[in-house]
């Protein structure tokens, strides 16, 4: 198994921090509306979209953190079939375009967010939305460049003429 450096390790607990805070913030704030809705009727107005943005929140810091181990949704159908060094090519392929999509992506959400600083919209009444949609272009820059580091790490293996799969332990 691979010793993880501290910052590494730092990086990953905030990540699961991060997501572990929201989602238990989601499932308490879930709770009081619901509790809410049945004890008087109605609830706080902010709720929904409270509830709405912390979705979206979770669901792109779960894709960063999908993204650090390589684990993000694949279809592994050659992999198995394929010699190793076509393996490591379909890789190296498969990460830069990874690599680039995400980079364009976060580029887009970048100037979104920037259109969206720049009009002042509001959300939950009087928040500046520009305040959450920071996460949008973060975490597309964070895919990316957690791809950009596979696609040098299978580049170095494609071109070190790795012959064999690494036998895992």
């Amino acid at each position: 198994m691979e010793r993880k450096r501290p910052l590494e390790r730092l990086g990953r607990s905030i990540e699961n921090w991060s997501i572990v805070l929201v989602l238990l913030s989601m499932l308490v704030l879930s709770f009081l509306r619901i509790a809410l809705r049945n004890t008087t009727g109605g609830g706080f107005v902010w709720m929904d979209e409270l509830l709405r943005l912390l979705l979206f929140a979770v669901a792109i810091a779960g894709a960063v953190a999908a993204s650090r181990d390589d684990k993000h949704i694949a279809l592994d159908v050659v992999s198995h079939i394929l010699p190793y060094r076509a393996m490591l090519l379909v890789r190296v392929i498969t990460d830069l375009f990874t690599t680039v999509v995400m980079a364009l992506a976060a580029w887009y959400a970048l100037q979104f967010f920037l259109l969206e600083k720049e009009f002042g919209s509001l959300i939950l009444g009087y928040v500046p939305a520009w305040t959450v949609q920071w996460i949008l272009p973060a975490g597309f820059a964070a895919i990316s460049w957690r791809y950009f580091v596979f696609f040098i790490k299978h580049s170095r293996a494609l071109l070190c003429c790795a012959q064999h799969r690494p036998q895992s332990s």
